[in-house]
């Protein structure tokens, strides 16, 4: 049977399923799932086997909603996640929105096949790596901390370092706006280097995690991205962190030469499928 979730009587078994499963950290916290979730539906079958969940947000461009699918290992091939996907799927289709993804780690059993056969096409995909060895050299220049003073630059930077791995895995827009990049480019710790007063190379960090690493155009090919990683990495290190993480977009190279040669390891591959509804 499928039915809505109720946190009074649901929120405790759903959590020892997820922990049976092993996907306490692909999930995250409940709450904060729940809260974002536009529906949120249960498989039972003498207790919980399986789940999905659904949010929603705008790109400026298109309504894009995602949905996101459990079933417990041995009810798989079993057609619960079928069932539970053309419920949801339902429920979505009354919000009118353009697009629906969904993300497909490729650690999980079968899950090309089970997104062609509900009608997804590949989008894109990320892969996260793990670095858990010690510090590396200090880089031989100087990054500080981001102030609003340099927020025109940066938001240029931003535009013109994404717009071409943006636009190959049409993801949109392809330029960010400013309001994006105070979202989602400047909620963390942002450090800087610059030159003349011109921002040259920017990298971000937050809980273990090294994200938006970018060079401005102009100053790419001259070791600039090194210089950054390694300053994340060491002030992440600093606040002792035992291993940090980072995620890329599949097919941009120089970044996992980069990546890779400063130590960092495979630890998940994802692949985003859609379908325009």
């Amino acid at each position: 049977m499928i039915r809505m979730y109720s946190e009074k009587d649901d929120k405790e078994k759903l959590l020892r399923l997820i922990e049976k499963m092993g996907i306490e950290e692909e999930i995250g916290d409940i709450d904060e799932v729940m809260t974002n979730s536009k529906h949120f539906l249960l498989y039972e079958q003498d207790g919980i086997r399986g789940f999905s969940f659904s949010s929603s947000y705008l790109n400026h461009e298109e309504s894009i909603a995602q949905i996101s699918l459990y079933v417990e290992p041995k009810y798989r091939l079993k057609g619960i996640g079928s069932e539970l996907y053309k419920e949801m799927e339902k429920l979505i289709s009354e919000t009118k929105s353009d697009v629906l993804c969904t993300y497909m780690s490729v650690e999980s059993e079968n899950p090309v096949e089970f997104a062609k056969k509900m009608g997804f096409e590949k989008w894109w995909g990320f892969r996260e790596l793990v670095y858990r060895g010690g510090a590396i050299p200090k880089p031989d220049i100087e990054f500080i901390k981001y102030d609003d003073r340099f927020f025109d630059q940066f938001v240029k930077v931003v535009q013109d370092s994404y717009y071409d791995l943006r636009k190959k895995n049409d993801i949109k827009p392809y330029r960010s706006s400013e309001e994006m990049v105070k979202k989602y480019q400047l909620n963390n710790n942002v450090y800087i280097t610059l030159h003349n007063e011109q921002i040259v190379a920017s990298v971000t960090t937050s809980k273990g995690e090294v994200d938006n690493l970018m060079v401005a155009p102009s100053y790419q090919g001259k070791g600039y991205g090194r210089k950054a990683l390694h300053f994340g990495m060491n002030k992440l290190l600093e606040e002792g962190f035992e291993e940090i993480r980072l995620c890329f977009v599949e097919g941009n190279e120089y970044a996992e030469k980069l990546y890779t040669s400063s130590g960092f390891k495979p630890l998940h591959n994802t692949q985003v499928y859609r379908k325009f509804l």
